[in-house]
């Protein structure tokens, strides 16, 4: 009885061990760079716990605004590149960040917790190149990407005055679920429940406090969500919960047959016309 017992807590115990690790140094999906690259600056910074990262500039000649754009999970700073390539040629300045442990910067991600930092890193820096004349700033996160978005966003309310979220899910918890009943076919109870426990061991923070939906009622910025009802990986009904609490004005680009963070693969053009209609209006 007692080695049964010893069993299941050795397997429970290292269950979760894995499958945090298996999260917070995710498999590298490389995304290749584009054949031709626009032209851009880059910039080596220091986040606060000591760790080198680069930034990535595509400076327009006479930028109305800044924006902080983040990628997926699995993905690169690639994945944004020709939507920040859009967007500068309509007049803003893009910042791509690469997210820990993914591209060519060693793990582990922390979703958000040290990238918010790092964010403020950068906001930091980027304010001092503005020679007395700041830029408003304005972020724009894709899947994962837009659940550090709305951290940022949370966490310097007075420096971020718009959201742009395209494919992001109200809680994380729910995506865990349904991204590892996909991988491994497995039940809620006990497994997520284990990694959701261990993420929160190795982060040291609650999760939940974390999630979109939770941040959203304190998010008074304008918003602006885009979502397709292909989604496999974040169906419509978890982005519903995000909108209706989010606190600030809001709109919605919604297309019953894109999929995951297939808006700007669909519509190239209309995406950075609508993007940039919106930071035009809300930024001004």
């Amino acid at each position: 009885m007692w080695w049964l017992l010893g069993f299941i807590v050795l397997a429970g115990v290292g269950w979760g061990a894995f499958s945090t690790r298996r999260i917070l140094y995710p498999e590298r999906h490389p995304i290749p760079a584009p054949q031709s690259l626009p032209p851009y600056t880059n910039h080596t910074l220091t986040a606060p716990d000591g760790v080198s990262f680069d930034v990535w500039v595509l400076q327009p000649p006479s930028p109305r605004a800044r924006l902080l754009v983040y990628h997926g999970y699995y993905a690169n700073r690639y994945q944004v590149l020709d939507i920040a390539r859009a967007l500068r040629e309509r007049g803003y300045e893009t910042v791509l960040v690469e997210l820990r442990g993914h591209g060519s910067r060693p793990g582990p991600f922390t979703l958000g917790v040290r990238e918010t930092e790092e964010a403020g890193v950068v906001l930091r820096w980027a304010r001092s190149r503005d020679a007395g004349r700041p830029l408003p700033v304005g972020v724009l996160g894709l899947s994962l990407g837009g659940h550090v978005a709305c951290q940022v966003a949370a966490r310097f309310p007075d420096e971020i005055r718009a959201v742009v979220l395209d494919s992001v899910y109200s809680r994380f918890f729910t995506v865990l679920t349904h991204a590892m009943r996909r991988r491994y076919h497995l039940p809620a109870f006990p497994w997520v429940y284990l990694t959701w426990w261990s993420l929160q061991l190795a982060l040291r923070r609650r999760l939940s406090r974390l999630d979109p939906a939770a941040l959203a009622p304190r998010l008074r910025q304008p918003l602006f969500a885009i979502q397709g009802g292909e989604d496999r990986r974040v169906r419509p009904a978890l982005v519903r919960e995000l909108y209706e609490r989010w606190a600030g004005p809001k709109r919605q680009w919604f297309e019953p047959w894109v999929a995951h963070v297939g808006m700007f693969t669909e519509h190239p053009q209309l995406y950075g016309v609508r993007v940039a209609a919106f930071f035009d209006e809300v930024l001004s």
